[in-house]
């Protein structure tokens, strides 16, 4: 009984599909059916009635690619403000053929081609083709370089022409020196990415780029371009040490010379004695920085035709190295300045008339006869006539009572054998001989500055210490970076790094060097109006028998209290005349004092100055032949009784023994 109850419920709770309810169903069916289809035919009357506006409107909410924006490389200048290096704005022509090609009628295509080819001097059909076989890339570089002046004649075109689409512009920056080949080899150039190559752009790379910035855009609905931008951070401005007109007359002076003389190299830098900054530094090998790859400047079409690839990198490297740091030589009697300082800081030798020395004309040491720079003897001479005259044989005399350990301890104290830290790259430690290299000859040619290798800028320094009280700065050639924001993140303001020697030696050298000049082997490198205080010096290089010189002259002004120091050295001068004469190398040095201590604000002491600006030439031909007196003017009246003497510090040597240093006869 029970049963049939529950089977009955079921029953009731049954229900059946009726025809009403299939009628409200297709009913409704038939709605969305018919829905479906007015969308569908709405669909179709939107793309055949406005396809190409809405195909628009989807695009402008497309993002393009982000582009770089290329920081602005920081610029160098000189110390008066003078632009020496600088970046340029240029621009690439890129565009997006998928927007030029996106009106279904080519309504951009036309008037975009014209525009691009008056603009740019684009061959119109080639550019055609070019756009039509990329028409699907939203990315083409159409030109490089283009200046400032054509970028905006394309956007007045495209201002006064709505239909100038897909066109946009890349910027990037041209390393530009406005001076060419002024000051090359402290300048240096930048290779592709910003890379600073040699020089201040070498040294001072990572203060001289910046941080790259980035755009980010869509176009609207009209394909104008919409631009998020994240703005570059620019490098720095390096302020350096360098005096344009000061660099310009070295330059000058050096082309003068290179006129009438054949050479091998020649290196002249000025230098700020009391803060170690560098004026100029300049060789004969410059190149231009705009096109640092030209070789013309240094040989001939055929020259540079016959080179293989190994030659022509040989002959680039040649090229862009700077000698005034990156090569070693024999500094000669400039050197004896350093051995005199140190014997009286060890109190071995003292400043007076009374202690005198003898030169013979050479000295037997060991198994070698060392001679003098004068062959038949200066006789008896005091320490300050020693330095005047340049005598081999009081420099010996002298080294015999320093010894060899008081020798080397100045050579360390005064920075030899080790670089002096300029800011430039490149820069070599020079060569020295250790105390179990030296024998007894070794020792005694150390002393007038043969046996040993040093750098221009080594000396320079070396020289300054001398001559300032005693003060060691190291040299360098910028003195400050400025940020892009104006703040100055780096200053040359800690360049003092030790004292070398007391300033009682230090008045003593400044009083000998100006002797050397009024009344010894300096005379050619006079200044009219001016106290001159320097050095002398000749040394051989490579075989003796060569009989190759290296000759210098390294000199302060004021001499009492210097304010430049001009330091110039030629190697090898290819003449029968002045091969072993120092005094082309003080001609120089006058020649470049006249012109540059004014400018400097270093005015004359006294009477009217007659510079003589461009008789240098003039004045090496009208000198004494080395024959006649060894290169300069006699020193006879030293001693009226005894040998006459010359500057042509002809040098010692062990190894090669030739004329100037023989065996000892026994």
């Amino acid at each position: 009984m029970e049963q049939e109850k529950i089977k009955s419920r079921k029953q009731k709770k049954k229900k059946v599909f009726s025809r009403v309810m299939r009628m409200k169903l297709m009913f409704t069916f038939g709605i969305i059916l018919a829905l479906l289809l007015f969308l569908l035919g709405r669909i179709i009357f939107l793309y055949k009635t406005k396809g190409v506006k809405y195909s628009n409107a989807v695009l402008s909410h497309l993002s393009y690619a982000g582009s770089r924006i290329p920081y602005e490389r920081g610029d160098i200048v000189d110390r008066n403000g003078n632009t020496l290096a600088d970046s340029q704005a240029i621009y690439n022509v890129v565009a997006d053929p998928s927007v030029i090609f996106s009106s279904k009628k080519d309504l951009y295509l036309e008037p975009t081609l014209e525009a691009l080819a008056t603009s740019f001097d684009l061959n119109k059909e080639e550019l055609r083709e070019k756009l039509t076989e990329g028409k699907t890339k939203q990315y083409m570089v159409l030109k490089k370089g283009m200046e400032f002046d054509a970028v905006q004649a394309f956007k007045k075109l495209q201002a006064d022409n709505k239909n100038i689409k897909g066109v946009w512009f890349e910027l990037e920056y041209k390393r530009v020196y406005p001076n060419n080949s002024l000051a090359s080899h402290v300048i240096g150039y930048t290779n592709a990415g910003n890379v600073g190559t040699y020089g201040i752009e070498q040294f001072y790379n990572d203060y001289l780029n910046g941080t790259d910035g980035r755009t980010y855009g869509y176009y609207d609905n009209e394909l104008n371009l919409v631009e998020t931008v994240v703005k570059a951070k620019n490098g720095g401005t390096v302020v350096s040490t360098i005096d344009s007109f000061s660099q310009a007359v070295v330059e000058d002076e050096i082309k003068k010379f290179l006129e009438q003389y054949k050479v091998c190299n020649i290196g002249v830098v000025l230098m700020n004695p009391k803060t170690g900054e560098i004026y100029a530094m300049a060789s004969n090998k410059n190149y231009d920085l705009n096109n640092p790859r030209d070789l013309s400047l240094v040989a001939s079409e055929d020259e540079i035709a016959a080179m293989s690839d190994e030659d022509k990198t040989d002959a680039l490297n040649a090229l862009w190295r700077n000698f005034c740091i990156s090569d070693t030589y024999e500094p000669g009697s400039t050197y004896k300045l350093v051995t005199v300082a140190g014997a009286l800081e060890e109190n071995k030798i003292v400043v007076n008339e009374n202690e005198d020395y003898n030169c013979p004309g050479y000295l037997v040491v060991g198994k070698w006869q060392i001679r003098c720079s004068n062959r038949r003897g200066h006789g008896k001479i005091t320490l300050t006539q020693g330095i005047e005259y340049s005598c081999n044989c009081a420099l010996m005399e002298i080294g015999e009572k320093m010894g060899q350990d008081a020798f080397l301890k100045y050579q360390e104290i005064l920075n030899f054998g080790k670089k002096t830290g300029v800011d430039l790259p490149g820069e070599a430690p020079g060569i020295l001989l250790s105390k179990d290299q030296f024998g007894p000859a070794e020792f005694m040619t150390s002393t007038f500055g043969q046996s040993f290798n040093v750098t221009m800028v080594q000396m320079a320094a070396a020289y300054s210490s001398l001559i300032n009280g005693g003060y060691y700065y190291q040299p360098h050639i910028v003195s400050q970076v400025i940020n892009s924001d104006g703040v100055t993140v780096y200053s040359a303001d800690d360049m003092l790094k030790k004292m070398t020697v007391s300033k009682d030696t230090s008045d003593y050298i400044r009083y000998a060097t100006e002797m050397v000049v009024k009344e010894g082997t300096g005379s050619s490198a006079r200044v009219e109006g001016y106290t001159v205080g320097g050095k002398t010096g000749t040394a051989q290089k490579g075989n003796r028998a060569d009989r190759n010189f290296v000759v210098s002259f390294i000199g302060s002004v004021p001499a009492d209290n210097p304010e430049l120091v001009s330091y110039v050295v030629i190697d090898q001068i290819d003449d029968e005349k002045y091969y072993n004469s120092s005094r082309p190398a003080g001609l120089m040095t006058s020649a470049i004092l006249s012109r540059v201590l004014p400018h400097l604000g270093i005015y004359p002491e006294s009477g009217d100055i007659d510079y003589h600006v461009g008789e240098f030439s003039e004045e090496i031909n009208d000198g004494v032949s080395v024959e006649e007196n060894d290169g300069t003017e006699p020193a006879g009246e030293l001693n009226p009784n005894g040998p006459e003497g010359g500057d042509n510090e002809n040098p010692g040597d062990t190894a090669n023994p030739d004329d100037t240093n023989k065996p000892a006869e026994n």
